[in-house]
């Protein structure tokens, strides 16, 4: 299905010339997913796009602003997946790079065998020159900054390996970064033509010194600190499974269990004890809290499968039952 154009019933009013906006809603159900995996090609990256809800209701929007060199999308979305394997690749070629930042929701990439798990408030970069696979499990608020690759190149030769690298709210720059990509797309008309120009290129500065101060750094420990900040975000994602091992983990992250290890133990620590850790904090919580009628339910929703394994832990931690807390929160 074609996007409609300016003259279709169904299109959006149209815009200033360097602000285009794409909502679903101005269509009938049946026809939205097809508009909107329209859009993403038009104004994101080629792409398969395929929507994870089944038989519910799908809806998007997007909100591009044109900065010269630089295109900024707002984008909203119910949960999707968006694939580019080799086969689009050489269909619709594209060397485009983008630095996406979470406002809302989670979001996997998959990309040069890296897994981001990219929380809310973290920018995380990709190209469409090599395959990559985002899922969306929730809705989702993105800001996403398209720039093409000779742009970044010219800035940062070895930019290539940052791909499906994350850049966390505390590192160099990244807050500047995300307020500017969030300005961005808050303007409600367009900027004059110089004006744009001039704020695409100081984006573009403003991007590519904070890549080389955030994640060129030679070492370890920067790699390390990246893959063990995405493994604690999965482990608390499925901190009730008590079936989650690590070699789920480092699957789902793309690494190998060894490598895993070595990052954890780089940290200090073990995934497994740090996890433990978090189950009790948790359940010692849910307990002194009153959020739940018996110990064995905190068991349950906390991921423990023995009883009697997670007493004597929770009392080696905090020095009293877990029966005690919850009768002294009732």
């Amino acid at each position: 299905m074609a996007l409609p154009n300016a003259s279709s019933p169904a299109a959006c009013s149209p815009p200033p010339a360097s602000i285009t906006t794409f909502d679903t809603n101005v269509l009938a159900e049946k026809y939205r997913f097809s508009y909107w995996r329209d859009a993403i090609c038009a104004h994101l990256s080629p792409s398969e796009t395929m929507p994870k809800i089944g038989d519910a209701p799908f809806a998007a929007r997007l909100r591009k602003v044109a900065l010269g060199k630089v295109n900024v999308c707002d984008i909203r979305f119910s949960p999707m997946e968006n694939r580019r394997d080799a086969a689009c690749l050489r269909r619709m070629p594209d060397d485009d790079v983008f630095v996406a930042l979470m406002k809302t929701g989670t979001g996997r990439l998959v990309q040069d065998g890296r897994c981001a798990l990219p929380a809310v408030g973290d920018l995380v970069i990709y190209d469409s020159a090599r395959p990559f696979l985002w899922e969306f499990e929730q809705d989702t608020r993105m800001i996403v900054a398209r720039m093409a690759r000779r742009q970044m190149a010219a800035r940062l030769p070895d930019f290539e390996h940052l791909a499906a690298r994350i850049i966390r709210p505390d590192q160099p720059l990244a807050s500047t970064i995300a307020h500017t990509l969030t300005d961005i797309v808050e303007l409600e008309a367009p900027l004059s033509e110089s004006c744009s120009q001039r704020l695409g290129n100081s984006f573009l500065e403003l991007l590519t010194a904070s890549l080389e101060a955030s994640l060129t750094a030679p070492g370890r420990r920067a790699a390390d600190d990246d893959l063990v900040r995405q493994a604690k975000t999965f482990l608390l994602a499925h901190i009730e499974d008590p079936d989650l091992d690590l070699a789920t983990v480092a699957n789902r992250l793309g690494v190998s269990l060894r490598t895993l290890c070595r990052a954890f133990a780089a940290d200090g620590t073990t995934a497994i004890r740090w996890l433990w850790q978090q189950r009790l904090a948790l359940a010692h919580r849910l307990l002194e809290e009153g959020q739940a009628r018996n110990v064995g339910q905190v068991v349950m929703q906390c991921g423990f499968s023995d009883f009697s394994h997670f007493s004597r832990a929770f009392k080696k931690a905090y020095g009293v039952m877990p029966k005690s807390v919850l009768r002294a929160a009732s």
